[in-house]
């Protein structure tokens, strides 16, 4: 929402529409100066370009600070993005503007500005806009926006104001990118040759003092902190794969004095070079890296339970020291971590191309309930209901494929959320690595969870980043899971384990187990749609969420849930059973009931995320459009339902014919995607199965099978006798009331006589 106040009528406009202002304000405008911290080349194409004969931005780099070097070497690499749109689209309106000077790119070199300036003008009037918004889409038309809006002719001296306020910022930056410097990139013979040229350029922007030339100032005091703080492996481990580049993209530049390194002949290419993977900088053996000892891999800290209480300890052993989990979380305090929770939760709706809210508001829950989930089991098992302590998940799986933001959920947030310090990755546990390791990595990954799962004490979730799918499928994980699932001895305090896996369908690496036994023990949040928008836009939200991401929301809840527990009153006994989440969403919302943000959040609250209702639907409306109907899907009434008979040659359709993706193997994926609790099919033998054809639609949301049938020869057939019966009926009707009114005259006559 836009709020700009129109400074010349002492009027603010709400609900504002940024041109729509801008149009009614100024007429034929034909230059456009501004200063945004971001923006992107998607909007400056499709949303200046078209308004404006010459344009010019300055854009922001990141504030000074020990973390902001690497983000700054990041951002200025991003020239290479703009340098490659501009090989690859030479007839681009973005291109062409650049190559003829109407569009000048700069960026801030020295003092690091925030500034959100615009001036707009014609040959002699001009609308000069002041505030937050910056010049994005995501900015425009769904963030929460001031301007100050003022205007008039040229000749009015606040005119000459706003002129010098952009100069001003002008002075302080250089190019971003030039006619000369795009010119001069293209000419490269390829993209590789391309990206060592932008990066060489880059790196001769960049100077470690103000010597007044148009160059990019590096500080070397905040050069030496940013190596100090990220010296070790420990440290690069907590960043994303991202920083970590931007980390050794720095390091390497940089001698550890701060200062730029003065050979500079294969600077560029090293750069451009660079992976994701960062070698240890550190002296270590070759063997450094082999985990000895499995307490390594448990959280850190760790969370234990004890007479009603949460302590925390620095990992889990003896004689460690024990501190109380306490929270002092009120007020406006509480209100941003709530608000920060709905971010998190609308981040993952809005921004997808379908959303995924739903999901990301349960797996916050779950984490945050996770310490008490044993005490839930427990209730579920004692309690005279049909509810049983498997019905509570063991742990919770973020699948989909990639670049949906699962690790960004599962891993980031959620360490940060809970203040957890080594949010694993599956590679740790792969045996060479791991002293103790077994066969292979998904045998050692059950093999820590197991240890871990038993442990006394510990309530911590452990986090395992980008889990192969199929260690659901294997024997020993199916046991290890039904073991402590189903052991009645296991009373006491218990962890829980969360993962997040990347699946590709038809990659045999990529199956995960649907059997439902399996699915009411690990709880399954699916994550496939990708997101939408500018990426500079959700790089910026992101970024926002990270950095204000905080464990302080989460202690807060355990505290609340320790009250909440310590006396459980009947009615929530039963609230509990019918919502194994139900303590988290209490005490949830009473804090948001607190200041009237319960609405933003709602609808997620209402019931929990189902993924057997998901999991296949898109697979079997596929399968059933590409059946043939009398061969593959006959119709038929069982016991006056119209149901379909789904053969095993349908199958073979969608088969690869190797040994784990037969058609009998398929058949049988596909008899498991069909949820218990829409009654839809009972069995399946060798040569495929029946389903109620009314509910399996309705668990399509669609009338996908009723218009197989309707269009089907069965259906036409069964309305060719249903006519003709009815009108044997009709007939029968008639004739027996014909021969009533033959009796009824012959009984009259004879009276008549």
């Amino acid at each position: 929402m836009l709020e700009i106040l129109d400074y010349q009528q002492q009027a603010l406009v709400t609900d504002a529409d940024f041109w729509e202002f801008v149009d009614h304000h100024i007429t034929g405008p034909t230059e456009f100066s501004g200063v945004s911290f971001v923006s992107s080349i998607k909007f400056i194409e499709e949303e200046l370009l078209p308004r404006f004969a010459k344009v010019t931005l300055i854009l922001g780099l990141t504030d000074n600070g020990a973390d902001s070097v690497g983000k700054r070497m990041r951002q200025l690499t991003d020239r290479t993005a703009v340098a490659q749109y501009g090989y690859e689209h030479p007839e681009s309106e973005f291109t062409k503007r650049v190559l003829d000077s109407s569009l000048r790119l700069f960026f801030t070199k020295q003092e690091l500005i925030h500034t959100k300036a615009y001036l707009i003008t014609n040959e002699n009037s001009f609308l000069a806009l002041t505030g937050s918004m910056n010049l994005t889409k995501q900015a425009l038309n769904r963030n929460v926006e001031q301007l100050v809006a003022d205007y008039g002719a040229k000749a009015m001296p606040m005119y000459q104001c706003y002129r010098q306020l952009l100069a001003a910022n002008r002075d302080r930056a250089t190019d971003f990118i030039n006619a000369k410097q795009l010119a001069g990139f293209m000419k490269a013979k390829n993209a590789d040759q391309l990206a060592v040229n932008v990066y060489t350029d880059t790196v001769n922007l960049i100077k470690s003092k103000d010597d007044g030339s148009d160059a990019v100032v590096i500080p070397p005091a905040e050069v030496k902190k940013f190596r100090a703080k990220y010296q070790s492996d420990d440290q690069l481990k907590t960043l994303s794969a991202a920083d970590k580049v931007s980390v050794a993209q720095t390091v390497k530049l940089f001698g550890p004095g701060g200062y730029k390194k003065r050979n500079l002949d294969q600077v560029g290419h090293e750069l451009y070079s660079l992976t994701q993977v960062v070698k240890r900088e550190t002296a270590a053996q070759a063997d450094g890296d082999k985990i000895t000892r499995e307490e390594d891999l448990f959280p850190k800290p760790v969370i234990y339970w004890n007479r009603g209480q949460l302590y925390e300890a620095p990992r889990i052993g003896d004689n460690v020291d024990l501190s109380l989990i306490t929270s002092d979380l009120t007020g406006d305090d509480l209100q941003r971590e709530l608000q920060l929770f709905a971010d998190i939760v609308h981040e993952y709706d809005n921004y997808k191309e379908v959303g995924e809210g739903w999901q990301a508001c349960d797996f916050i829950c779950y984490l945050f309930e996770a310490p008490w989930l044993w005490q839930v089991r427990n209730m579920y098992e004692y309690s005279t209901s049909s509810k049983s302590r498997e019905d509570v998940p063991l742990g919770i799986a973020l699948i989909g494929q990639g670049r949906t933001g699962k690790s960004t959920l599962g891993k980031r947030l959620a360490a940060k959320l809970t203040g957890s310090r080594n949010f694993l990755d599956a590679g740790v546990f792969d045996p060479r690595s791991y002293a103790l390791g077994k066969a292979n990595t998904n045998m050692t990954m059950t093999t820590v969870l197991e240890n871990y799962m038993y442990s006394e004490g510990p309530v911590s979730p452990m986090m395992i980043d980008d889990v192969s799918p199929n260690l659901t499928t294997r024997n020993y994980f199916d046991k290890f899971i039904k073991d402590v699932s189903n052991g009645r001895n296991l009373t006491r305090p218990l962890p829980s384990f969360i993962f997040t896996m990347n699946r590709q369908e038809g990659d045999s690496q990529s199956q995960f187990s649907i059997k439902p036994e399996m699915m009411r023990r690990l709880w399954y949040l699916s994550f496939e749609s990708t997101f939408s928008g500018e990426d500079d836009e959700r790089e910026a939200v992101l970024n926002d969420l990270l950095s204000r991401a905080n464990d302080q929301l989460f202690l807060y809840c355990q505290v609340e849930l320790a009250k909440f527990f310590g006396a459980v009153s009947a009615e929530d006994e039963g609230r509990i059973e019918k919502d194994f989440l139900y303590p988290i969403k209490h005490v949830l919302k009473q804090a948001l009931d607190q200041f009237d943000m319960y609405d933003q959040v709602a609808d997620y609250f209402a019931d929990n995320y189902d993924y057997s209702l998901f999991v296949g639907r898109n697979d079997w409306t596929m399968l059933v459009n590409q059946a043939q109907v009398g061969t593959d899907i006959a119709f038929i009434k069982q016991e006056g339902r119209l149901c379909a008979q789904i053969n095993k040659q349908l199958f073979n359709k969608v088969s690869d014919n190797t040994s784990k993706n037969n058609g009998s193997m398929m058949m049988h994926r596909y008899f498991q995607y069909l949820p218990r609790k829409y009654h839809i099919s009972y069995q399946y033998t060798s040569t495929g199965f029946i389903v109620d054809v009314a509910n399996f639609d309705k668990w399509l949301n669609s009338d996908t099978l009723r218009q197989r049938y309707e269009s089907s020869q069965a259906a036409q057939t069964a309305r060719q006798q249903d006519n003709q019966a009815r009108l044997t009926e009709a007939i029968t009707k008639l004739t027996e009331a014909t021969q009533q009114n033959q009796k009824k005259r012959g009984l009259f006559g004879w009276l008549r006589k």
